[in-house]
């Protein structure tokens, strides 16, 4: 009884979540004249939350239900991401609940469906909790895309999503079934052990292949090419507040994933999936970046730098190969973590922009901005703010610290691939292809600071309605917290960023690993998941 009542206690940012995702659900139901306080719901239930997770006292790794589930530093790490995003969507979301018609209840109910997915990805350990969660998030990702029945991009979007995501579950459940098959169990640790046999030669082909099928999944998942395809489209049709989450929510579960499988279970495959990985950053950065210069779509264009920013991610894990190395892993994956971070509230800050913007215009076009300044002077500067910085400009240095930081990590690699050294080539790659992201993303803002307003702007009022003050409210609140936050962790928020990163990342860098199978007390009975 003590085991569960502890094991509880863990949970009790999940419980809530879970219990807010049941009111959201029925609110509406119960409550339709009142159906608009479902955004102040989930947004407390988000807030119980994150302060259940904060006031966490963990001392070291709390394994649950026989290694089912992992609470550490990197799970409540990326836990806390994964409510902040819901939170910043939530606001964004109460300033376009007039695109939702009466279905506002179910979508704040499937938003945090998918947060919740992310939660549980980030403490899984174990195969089975990790395909679940991994299909929890697709599913919600996919209805979500698909919101807008009556939009054909939108339906488009999702029809494509279904059908990429289902040949990715495929190819997935074919590597896990193998994983299964070679090692006899479903646990990380077990697997661990068994692969650390199995990677000598001549079963290394083997091992390969198994790392090539999960990759193909966790490529999908962070939308790193080539299994980009569906992201694009999918943007560009789904509402976007769903767009923002896709972005953010999603690529934080994909990230966790990676680190999980990659650097615990293939861990002694490390030089193997690194030319993986390798090939995906270098296809990431270059093709994510020349397509987004020819975008007039607005969340075209920040969907294709995302897999830009997914290849400057993959150098941190790349850095993170040279597995005896603990320092030189540390350093890459706590810079995977501060990147995360800053771009996710850079990118949030320009989607809820881009929602102020399209609310009063009705426009998703780059070239509809120009101008915007006159008007709205105080949502060009903000957008202004985050768009520099995900250009990776010093407007403060949020965005360019992150890069750096991910580039020192690269830079430093001893690792050489056929007589070339990885890390200076990739960070090499990565600064040539920042100059056209330099271009893609300050060319708005000169059209907003410098050009003429266009006609979309010029048809706005110069004083916003009252009405029009009302629905904008979640959306100026979403972008002005992301732009204090990105000037913070550009200046006095570093160093604590920083901890936080190399505090999270501990528990899967170096001898830390062995925590999880010695003097860690093992909370409720193991289930039969191994034979």
């Amino acid at each position: 009884m003590q085991g569960f009542q502890t094991a509880w206690q863990l949970l009790l940012p999940q419980t809530v979540l879970v219990i807010t995702i049941l009111i959201a659900s029925l609110w509406n139901l119960c409550f339709p004249k009142l159906r608009y306080f479902n955004a102040c719901i989930s947004f407390i239930g988000c807030i119980i939350a994150f302060c259940a997770l904060l006031l966490q006292d963990l001392g070291s790794p709390q394994v649950l239900f026989g290694g089912l589930f992992t609470i550490d530093h990197l799970t409540i790490c990326f836990s806390l991401i994964a409510l902040i995003v819901a939170m910043v969507v939530i606001f964004m979301t109460s300033g376009y609940e007039q695109h939702l018609g009466r279905n506002v209840g179910e979508f704040y109910a499937i938003i945090l469906t998918a947060t919740l997915a992310v939660m549980l990805l980030a403490g899984a350990t174990d195969l089975i909790m990790l395909f679940v969660g991994i299909e929890t998030l697709t599913i919600c990702c996919v209805i979500l895309a698909g919101f807008h029945k009556g939009d054909k991009k939108s339906s488009e979007g999702s029809l494509k999503y279904l059908l990429s995501t289902a040949a990715t579950t495929a190819t997935l459940l074919y590597g896990l079934s193998f994983i299964y098959g070679l090692t006899g169990s479903t646990n990380f640790n077990v697997i661990r052990d068994q692969m650390s046999y199995l990677s000598l030669p001549p079963t290394s082909l083997l091992i390969m292949f198994l790392i090539v099928l999960v990759m193909s999944a966790i490529g999908f998942k962070l939308a790193a090419a080539p299994f980009h395809m569906w992201a694009p489209d999918v943007y560009e049709g789904a509402p976007t507040p769903v767009t923002a989450f896709l972005s953010i929510g999603s690529k934080a579960g994909g990230v966790v994933v990676a680190l999980r499988l990659l650097m615990v279970v293939f861990r002694s495959s490390a030089q193997d999936w690194g030319l993986i990985v390798v090939a995906l950053a270098v296809l990431s950065m270059i093709l994510g970046n020349l397509i987004a210069l020819s975008q007039t779509s607005f969340k075209r264009m920040l969907a294709y730098s995302s897999i830009a920013h997914v290849g400057y991610i993959l150098i941190g894990l790349v850095a993170a190969t040279q597995v005896d190395e603990g320092t030189q892993v540390q350093k890459g994956l706590s810079a995977i973590i501060f990147y995360i971070v800053i771009y996710g509230v850079m990118n949030l800050g320009a989607f809820a922009g881009a929602i102020l913007f399209s609310n009063e215009t009705g426009s998703d076009s780059i070239n509809d901005y120009a101008g915007l300044i006159k008007k709205r002077p105080i949502l060009a500067l903000l957008l202004s703010l985050c768009l520099v910085n995900l250009a990776g400009l010093p407007i403060p240095p949020a965005g360019f610290l992150a890069k750096f930081f991910i580039f020192s990590a690269g830079f430093s690699t001893s690792w050489h691939a056929f007589g070339v050294p990885v890390g200076p080539m990739l960070v090499i790659i990565g600064l040539i292809t920042s100059i056209p992201a330099i271009f893609y993303y300050t060319r708005v803002v000169i059209k907003m600071i410098a050009q003429e307003p266009s006609s979309a702007v010029a048809a706005l009022s110069v004083k916003e309605s009252e009405d029009t003050l009302v629905s904008q409210i979640g959306p100026q609140i979403a972008l002005v917290f992301c732009s204090v936050l990105i000037l913070g962790l550009g200046t006095v928020l570093v160093d604590p960023l920083m901890a936080l990163s190399q505090r999270s990342v501990q528990p899967i860098v170096g001898t830390d690993l062995n925590s999880y199978n010695t003097g860690v007390p093992q909370l409720l009975p193991s289930l039969p998941l191994t034979r």
